[in-house]
């Protein structure tokens, strides 16, 4: 394949989403892994080898690292993925903006308005290519509660709440 892959998070989205997308489409290798947890730092280094091996391909050589800055740092990866839980993806993400490399990220992109302002400047000032992953937006399910609510179905809605695992300016920041 020609693009050169990092895979950062090793957790479940990564092992049974994200890097089973990379290994399929044929384009791209995954030549280094990253998770802080080193269990999970070892089965994505493992995944990615039983790929190869499975396909009776020879596999590049898989770099493996606990710290981010170390991966992003290579020269020789074209991309990085980004599957780790959703507090890292703006640092993970501008940290490989910078680095020049193009980004594949689950959602949500950033956690506060702020941070998708300074990563959007930052990938536009790059000329990268960013993609987030909203593949679930366009289930079944989704696409039908969109129904009901744009028929008016459901009756009137007077408010809409939506919820993150975590708000790190809360309780001080104004409303977004």
């Amino acid at each position: 394949a020609g693009i050169r892959v990092g895979q950062i998070g090793c957790g479940r989205i990564a092992l049974t989403h994200d890097m089973p997308g990379i290994f399929k489409s044929g384009l791209a290798d995954i030549v280094a892994v990253c998770d802080l947890d080193s269990k999970r730092l070892a089965g994505g280094k493992a995944l990615t080898e039983k790929f190869y091996r499975d396909k009776k391909l020879t596999a590049p050589e898989i770099g493996a690292y606990e710290d981010y800055r170390e991966l992003v740092a290579r020269k020789d990866l074209d991309a990085v993925v980004i599957s780790t839980p959703d507090h890292w993806h703006a640092e993970l993400a501008l940290a490989a903006t910078l680095a020049g490399k193009n980004v594949y990220m689950q959602k949500p992109m950033t956690m506060t308005i702020a941070e998708g302002i300074l990563l959007r400047d930052a990938v536009a000032k790059a000329k990268t290519i960013f993609q987030i992953g909203s593949q679930q937006r366009s289930s079944d399910q989704f696409r039908r509660a969109c129904e009901l609510v744009r028929s008016g179905r459901v009756g009137q809605l007077k408010q809409v709440e939506i919820g993150l695992p975590i708000d790190p300016t809360a309780p001080d920041s104004p409303a977004e």
